[in-house]
Order: C-alpha cells, then sequence, then structure tokens
C-alpha cells in the first residue's frame, strides 16, 4: 500500500510546486530530532544521501533528501519502493517534506523561526530506507577484474557458488518487480548494492515505470530514452517497450559477473546496441 505522505505529495504536485505547500503534509525538522546524521554517503544534481541513526530505536537507516524541483522523480521511488517487499530489494520505510535541507551541526539552526515567517514556495522531501553502506556490484565486479590469474582460481567453487547465489537472488528481485507490474528501466551494477548479511539488494527505483501506462497523469507513466544508455535494450529508445528491457540489462550484468570485462566497457557496449538497433 502507498503511503499516506505519499498520496498527498502526489496530489500536491499536481496542483503544480508554485502553489503553496500545505502544512499538514509539512514536518518541521523532522530529520534533525529524530536523528543523528552519521555519514554522507553520496551527492548529487537531486540532492543528497545520509547514513543516519533514529535516536529512539538506534538503528541505522539511510535518509536520501530531495530539492523538491527534483521529487517527482523521487516520488517515483516512493511509490514504487512503497509496495514492495522483497529480501532483494532495498526497504523502504516513510518519507515526509520540510521546509529545508539538512545543513549539519555546525549549521545555524533555524528551528527557533515561526512558522509565519517561513517560506513554504521550495521544499524537500526526505525518503527513509534500509541502509546499504557497503560496496555496490559495480565495486564488486571492478575489485573481482583486478585479482590476478593464481588469487582468482583459489576457492573457485566457493566463488562460484557465491556468484551463482547473486545471481538468482538478482532474478528473484526483477522478477518480483515485475509480477507488481513495472518496469525498473535502469538496472546497472551501480544500482545493486548488498545488505548487511551480503545479500543482493536491487535500489534506485527513480526511473521505474508502470508496465500499464494508460493513465496519462500516472507519476509512473512510459517515457522515452530514459535508462543508461549502456545497459538500455534497443528498443527503449521508443515509446513502446516491456520488461524485456529489464531482462537485457540483466543478462548484461550477468555477463560482466560471470566473465572479466575491462570496467571501462561501456563505449564498446553503447556502440554495439547502436548496430542492433540499426539492423534491418
Amino acid at each position: 500500500m502507498i503511503s499516506f505522505c505519499s498520496l498527498r505529495i502526489q496530489w500536491f504536485l499536481k496542483k503544480g510546486t508554485q502553489e503553496t505547500v500545505p502544512k499538514d503534509i509539512l514536518s518541521f525538522y523532522r530529520f534533525k530530532s529524530e536523528f543523528d546524521c552519521e555519514d554522507l554517503l553520496g551527492k548529487g544534481a537531486f540532492g543528497e544521501v545520509h547514513k543516519a541513526k533514529h535516536k529512539l530505536t538506534k538503528k541505522d537507516y539511510a535518509v536520501k533528501i530531495v530539492r523538491f524541483k527534483e521529487v517527482e522523480k523521487a516520488l517515483r521511488e516512493v511509490i514504487a519502493l512503497s509496495d514492495l517487499d522483497h529480501c532483494n530489494i532495498v526497504r523502504y520505510h516513510t518519507c515526509w517534506l520540510e521546509d529545508s535541507g539538512y545543513q549539519g551541526d555546525n549549521a545555524d539552526d533555524s528551528g527557533s523561526s515561526s512558522e509565519s515567517s517561513m517560506d513554504y514556495s521550495f521544499k524537500y522531501l526526505y525518503i527513509q530506507m534500509e541502509l546499504c553502506d557497503t560496496d555496490t556490484l559495480r565495486v564488486w565486479i571492478a575489485k573481482r577484474n583486478t585479482q590476478n590469474v593464481k588469487k582468482s582460481l583459489r576457492g573457485s567453487k566457493r566463488r562460484d557458488e557465491t556468484i551463482l547465489q547473486m545471481l538468482l537472488q538478482m532474478a528473484s528481485a526483477v522478477e518480483y518487480i515485475h509480477s507488481k507490474m513495472l518496469i525498473h528501466r535502469d538496472l546497472k551494477p551501480a544500482n545493486i548494492m548488498f545488505g548487511q548479511a551480503g545479500e543482493v539488494k536491487i535500489g534506485d527505483f527513480g526511473l521505474v515505470t508502470a508496465e500499464n501506462d494508460d493513465d496519462a497523469e500516472n507519476l509512473l507513466e512510459r517515457t522515452v530514452y530514459k535508462g543508461t544508455p549502456s545497459y538500455m535494450a534497443p528498443e527503449q529508445s521508443q515509446r513502446t517497450y516491456d520488461r524485456k528491457v529489464d531482462m537485457f540489462a540483466l543478462g548484461l550484468i550477468c555477463f560482466e559477473v560471470l566473465w572479466k570485462i575491462p570496467t571501462g566497457h561501456e563505449r564498446a557496449v553503447v556502440s554495439c546496441l547502436v548496430t542492433i538497433q540499426n539492423c534491418t
């Protein structure tokens, strides 16, 4: 079930970002009051991801902070993750809006400001998720590819069993996503992480789309040219594609995991995809 907060934010998005954010879906400084921020896990054009410890439960989480102008992409992720419950998919917990991004403990604390003096025209979406702060599959592949031949041959049977389990977990997660009538559209090693017990965790559902997108107002509606070119199926450059684009990407990932390929192979893969697309 999609959380009430997600539905309220989705409704507000349809009204347009120029309107005032309703105060009943805005949480003032919830992040600072409920969490101790420990590490910055990542930062990009969309916002930031922090490792944070919940003050009451003492449990660690990943909290993604997204600027409101990028919130539609983030809300795709919230809508998808809130309806997914699989051991190999990053678990979503909750989300909320605040009137500012996280400034750190040394920043001026504006929490004493009155509600009436605050500008509600620009907000931040906070997404609380399961913490996966170990290496991504991209890093795992790079490390494995730097091993010398003698070292890589040791314990090969045990390594093969580990790889087989990884591939089975990826396939299980993708099958589950498709059973929910969703297409991930951005499967790649950088979006596959590992849980604390070493299990595969598929994340980053920012480009997820509904397989049946007849509703033009659906935030999960189909778009073209979405994904990472290195792992995109040729038909993904058009609007008419289905879940098989995920299977295409998964096949490329399996190939990388099973065979040593230079980590800078992306340009060659893109060239290959162009060749495939132009075949008649």
